[in-house]
């Protein structure tokens, strides 16, 4: 045979193969974007995505410990997920921290419990082929300037997990990080100044929570949590103060919401769900609506709109807490109206 129909059908072999095999994503791979990330947490396991219509999933959460170490049982327990999700070219990335979070910090700020983090989440990523790591640090001070003395100190610590997380993992591991959406609005107390602009190198992405504005720590502070001007705002601050490349801005949207008791007093306001919105309202045409009476969300227009800005601007896309939450009635889901703009 001449070398030149060998050589065809070396070729040959190699596409048929590549066309049999599941195709993994890569960091590299930003066709895909605009991204749809969503939060599974394990407390609403077990539960079985629509994987057409997201391209992550981060699992939430593993918990830091002081010591470096990590609570990993419900991660574990439900670990079915990693692999169904891959096989629909989901990439799963493991969320460590969330708001309940206590031990961050301490695990951070001393150099070798940081370096145990960063080993252990080494292992843990390699044993259960995950795709990457998702960081949602919250334990935070604020202050009347933004971030406090202590504050800084994390702030720093933080960037260098990221460094170290990415000198450990390699290019070929996804590294993101869920963020405080907030920006100064002369209100005299935030958490503005709690990142900064370097600490996006080391990362893929970072996804802003743009929600919680209000909520039942709030004070005399009540009405919408998500509402369009904190949306622009806060991508606008993290665009040009804190220089976050465009291609890597994940938009946080909410899709739950908060009910208060009284038209100037937080305490008590509870979250619901927007699954649970619908069933509570059903004669309000609620999927349409952003609030009825003291009760706020994110109702379709406005998903629909949030979208649409994304896909506009360019940005890299749009990340939701969390998928439990939506409606199984197609043409009321947040994310099916997410999917049908952005995908």
């Amino acid at each position: 045979m001449k070398k030149s129909s060998i050589l065809i059908l070396a070729l040959l072999s190699i596409l048929f193969m590549g066309a049999c095999s599941p195709q993994k994503k890569t960091i590299q791979d930003i066709a895909q974007q605009p991204y749809i990330v969503a939060y599974l947490p394990t407390w609403r396991m077990p539960y079985t995505p629509d994987w057409d219509k997201i391209t992550h999933l981060c699992l939430a959460f593993g918990f830091v410990n002081a010591d470096g170490s990590l609570r990993m049982e419900e991660i574990i327990k439900n670990k079915y997920i990693i692999e169904e999700a891959q096989k629909h070219k989901v990439s799963v990335l493991l969320s460590i921290g969330g708001g309940g979070s206590k031990n961050f910090a301490p695990a951070i700020l001393d150099a070798e419990t940081r370096t145990a983090l960063v080993n252990n989440l080494k292992k843990i990523i390699t044993e259960y082929n995950l795709d990457g790591v998702d960081v949602d640090y919250e334990e935070w001070e604020g202050g009347p300037n933004g971030a406090s003395e202590k504050d800084i100190e994390c702030r720093t610590a933080l960037e260098l997990l990221y460094k170290e997380l990415r000198e450990a993992l390699g290019s070929t591991k996804l590294i993101t990080a869920a963020v405080n959406a907030g920006w100064d609005n002369g209100g005299g107390f935030g958490l503005y100044n709690c990142f900064n602009e370097s600490m996006h190198q080391y990362l893929d992405f970072v996804s802003l929570m743009i929600y919680d504005e209000t909520g039942p720590w709030s004070g005399e502070r009540t009405g919408p949590h998500s509402d369009w001007t904190f949306f622009e705002k806060a991508i606008d601050h993290w665009l040009n103060n804190r220089k976050l490349p465009k291609e890597k801005l994940i938009a946080g949207v909410p899709f739950y919401g908060y009910h208060f008791l009284s038209p100037n007093d937080a305490t008590g306001a509870r979250g619901i769900p927007y699954r649970d919105i619908l069933t509570q309202y059903p004669d309000e045409d609620a999927h349409l609506q952003d609030s009825i009476g003291l009760l706020y969300y994110d109702g379709i227009p406005t998903i629909k709109r949030k979208a649409e800005y994304i896909k506009q601007h360019q940005l890299g896309g749009i990340m939701f807490w969390e998928i439990t939450q939506d409606t199984d009635i197609a043409e009321k889901s947040l994310l099916n109206t997410i999917y049908n703009v952005l995908r």
